[in-house]
């Protein structure tokens, strides 16, 4: 059984690994610019969709989470989602969201009244279940380790992307900026929780599990759309 230190790295080897999903086709074909800004419509109410409801994975995080520290860890990362106070941008995520989606041509009420694909619907679902029905550690794993652990190095250069190919300004990609330095530290929970909680090689193959599903359900999500 690897150590504690050496299983957070070979977890965060595991999500730099090629099914990260910054390095999904439909990430690399908007990050180049490639899909006509006519046809974001769908990566746009797809992705807003999911950033809806993940305020709620970290929510129901945070009430199952029984270390006080690590709570308020996860209180602050609940905070920043749904207010933006700690970053400064003063809104809640969704909404900041919303400000790029109408800044390539999306209307507010496509995103908010979007239907789910069936993988889109998969992954709030996978926020559901990780984080409510499985173990504190395996959701933590799931959420804070995999979802937000795939941000940092991928949503900053996307911003710039977004910039150079769609005509976006800094500020209408601040959602994607803001999460390049909030999710190294959201992120960071997950490292936490692992390095504490993963003590057994039964524990650190359900933790492997957890992030594995998560990562393949992210990928998914993205070959769900068609732009």
């Amino acid at each position: 059984m690897p150590g504690a230190t050496a299983f957070v790295d070979e977890l965060r080897a595991m999500i730099d690994a090629g099914r990260s999903f910054g390095r999904h086709p439909l990430w690399l074909r908007v990050a180049q610019g490639a899909v006509p800004r006519a046809k974001l419509r769908p990566f746009v109410v797809q992705f807003f969709l999911q950033v809806r409801e993940f305020p709620r994975a970290v929510s129901a995080l945070h009430s199952s989470c029984t270390d006080p520290q690590q709570r308020i860890e996860l209180a602050e990362s609940l905070y920043e989602e749904e207010t933006g106070r700690i970053s400064g941008c003063n809104v809640s995520h969704p909404e900041l969201f919303i400000r790029f989606g109408e800044a390539v041509g999306v209307s507010r009420d496509a995103m908010i009244d979007g239907a789910p694909l069936p993988t889109t619907a998969a992954l709030i679902d996978w926020f559901r279940s990780s984080t409510r029905e499985l173990p504190f550690i395996e959701g933590a794993a799931a959420t804070n380790l995999d979802a937000e652990g795939q941000v940092p190095g991928a949503f900053g250069p996307f911003a710039r992307a977004l910039e150079r190919h769609y005509g976006c300004t800094r500020e209408q990609v601040a959602f994607w900026d803001i999460h390049e330095q909030a999710d190294r530290d959201h992120s960071a929970i997950g490292d936490h929780v692992v390095v504490r909680m993963a003590t057994s090689a039964g524990l650190q193959e359900r933790v492997r599990r957890a992030v594995a599903r998560s990562l393949e359900t992210w990928w998914r999500f993205f070959d769900g759309i068609d732009c």
